[in-house]
Formats: C-alpha cells, structure tokens, sequence
C-alpha cells in the first residue's frame, strides 16, 4: 500500500549524512539506551517471534494483550495477532490461563496501565512484553524510556528510522553475527541512524504540534493527546468524515488509513514531513471537513 504514495506514513529509506557507529559500538549503544542486551533482527514481527519462542509457550496458553487505547481488533496490527497466534492463543483480559502479557504502546504513546501490568506480572511471576514497535524515542511522564520496563521488548525499526527493514529484540542476548542478508543490512542501517535518534524524535515532536494546530483551525482535532517526551509515530485526527478525509489524502498522494471505521483517520508526521507536504495534508483534511 504504501509503495504508491509520495509520502508515506513512515520515512522513506535514505542513507544518513554522518558517520556510522562500527559495529561493537552499535551493540554498545543500544545496550546503554535500554540497559540490557539487544539483538537486531529481520523485522519488529521477528522480534516478538524470538521473544515468544524464548518463552517457550504452550499452544493452551494465552498471551493478554493491552492497548494504550484500550481497543481490541481496530488497534492491534494483525502482525502482532497473528505472530502470537502461531504460538498459542491471545485474549484481551487476565485468565487462567495467562502466561504472558503484551503492551502496546499504541502510535508511540506510552500505555499508562503499564505499572500496574509490572506489578500485575510480578506478583504472578508472568513475563511482561512491551510492543513499543512505535515507541523508539518515547519516554513515560516519570522518564522511563519505553522498551526498559518490561522483561522484554521489541521495536520496529522502519516506524522511527528512514530504514528499509529491521527490529530489536530488548531481553535477548545479543548475537556475535547474524547470517540473515535482512539483520545484516538492518544493522548496518541502524548503525549509521542511531547517532541522529534526538534530532529525529525533536523533528517528529516539532511536526506533530504544527499539525495539530493546523487542524484546529478547521475544527478538529486529536484523538490522542501527546504527552511530553512522547516522539509520535503518526497524527491520530478524529474526524466524522473519515472516509472522505481518506479519499481526500489518497488523492492527494498521501498514505492514510484505516479502512475500518473508527472515527480517525492517520496522518504522517515523521521527520521526512516538508512544509509542503503538511500543506497538502491540511489542504485534504479541510476540503472533507467542510464538505
């Protein structure tokens, strides 16, 4: 879907200007942002594949899965339900048969049950897993960083980097190399993109308040506030005109969704956002609301 649009709701892959870590100091890196051992895989999806196989699951199992959102279907990515799925069962609530529980930082706004899903696991002795595929440079309103408080954690690495493919395994030990054309590359993108995260989370801040202001000259709004130390990985707009906001940005050559209706429509503000672009966007969302 998103190869026929100009602009994407992710970066488009481009090679970063300054010079890239060597390869010890990428593993360093990461393990000084999250504080524990990373390994680089093929895809956020692999991550949480590694991660589930680690945990060696029984197919009678459930994984609980909870949003910032607190939504079911219309919020969680199919690649995530469908990766739990070849593992064992997923519910979206505590059972009988919970044997881990998954958080979603929904577009990279920290989910604030994750405390008390730390606590909920700790005293039942179940692992906890943070989606934080959305969430590189996110940090909750006590400073934690996203991806460091749980016993585990994954990344999409794409949703943040101007990178082709690749994810993060937070918990796992990490590999001397890996073999994978797709981990080899992700590394050596990632590597030359993790000096720059600030300036690229700054960039994502700075666009989302643009747009936001931009919007409520129209009318509209927010669905999600956007909490401080918070890098989105998108800008959620409730609108009663989805569907024609759709059309509306497609037209215009801009990558949106969803196709269900929920009331909100996606909008980019990633690092890559020109001037330009975000008058496009604004030019499509104030065309549908007074239509």
């Amino acid at each position: 879907m998103a190869d026929g649009y100009p602009l994407r709701l992710v970066p488009s892959p481009s090679e970063p200007a300054g010079p890239a870590l060597p390869s010890e100091g990428l593993q360093l890196a990461l393990r000084a942002a999250f504080g524990r051992p990373c390994q680089v895989t093929a895809s956020g999806r692999d991550a949480l594949a590694r991660i589930l196989t680690y945990l060696r699951l029984q197919a009678s199992d459930e994984v609980w899965i909870d949003t910032t959102t607190c939504a079911r279907y219309l919020a969680i990515s199919p690649c995530v339900t469908a990766t739990v799925s070849k593992f064992c069962r997923f519910a979206h609530g505590p059972g009988s048969r919970t044997a881990a529980v998954l958080v979603i930082h929904d577009w990279g706004v920290p989910n604030p049950r994750l405390p008390s899903l730390k606590d909920y696991c700790r005293a039942r002795g179940l692992p906890l897993i943070e989606d934080a595929a959305h969430a590189f440079a996110s940090v909750d309103a006590v400073g934690r960083r996203m991806g460091t408080v749980g016993d585990f954690a994954l990344f999409s690495l794409p949703k943040f980097f101007p990178i082709r493919q690749g994810g993060l395994a937070i918990g796992l030990s990490s590999r001397e190399s890996s073999s994978e054309p797709a981990v080899q590359e992700a590394e050596r993108a990632l590597a030359g993109w993790l000096p720059r995260w600030q300036e690229i989370a700054a960039a994502r801040r700075e666009r989302w308040h643009t747009l936001d202001a931009a919007v409520r000259e129209v009318g509209l709004e927010s669905a999600l506030r956007l909490p401080r130390g918070v890098a989105p990985s998108l800008y959620l707009l409730r609108t009663p005109r989805q569907f024609a906001t759709i059309t509306g940005l497609r037209q215009a050559g801009i990558e949106t969704g969803p196709d269900q209706y929920t009331g909100t429509v996606f909008l980019p503000c990633h690092q890559q956002v020109r001037s330009e672009d975000m008058a496009r966007i604004v030019a499509a969302v104030s065309e549908a609301a007074g239509s």
